[in-house]
């Protein structure tokens, strides 16, 4: 018996979805391939003069498009979930991994420091209101 193939994320994003994707969050696909940098089936990326874009399964197993977008000077990268049938931005998800990278923020802080030294920072913040 033949197994099924198993794509990253999940599910296999083709390239005519990503290019109607970037085409509706960018108003252009120009440039839009295979990411040569991954080599995962479903990873596509193009550049728009400084700017870099991604876009792929997300591989937290969401079953979401992910679309990153990044200056090449710049530190940051904004990120974008998208529903992979109706290709519309999926607000719970980016809100569920923002939760998840706020709970890991506090749990370093809390861990580089210690309990009762984060205790006394939030009772000195707090009661100078």
């Amino acid at each position: 018996m033949a197994r099924k193939k198993e794509y990253p994320g999940g599910f296999r994003l083709t390239l005519a979805t990503a290019r109607k994707l970037a085409l509706q969050e960018f108003g252009t696909a120009k440039g839009l391939e295979p990411d040569r940098g991954t080599y995962l089936e479903g990873f596509f990326a193009m550049r728009m003069g400084n700017m870099g874009v991604s876009i792929s399964p997300d591989l937290g197993m969401s079953g979401c498009i992910v679309v990153r977008a990044g200056l090449c000077t710049a530190s940051h990268t904004c990120v974008g979930y998208f529903n992979r049938e109706t290709l519309e931005p999926d607000f719970d998800v980016m809100d569920k991994y923002e939760r998840r990278e706020k709970r890991e923020a506090l749990e370093t802080w809390v861990g580089d420091i210690g309990p009762d030294a984060c205790h006394k920072r939030i009772d000195e913040v707090w009661n100078r209101r």
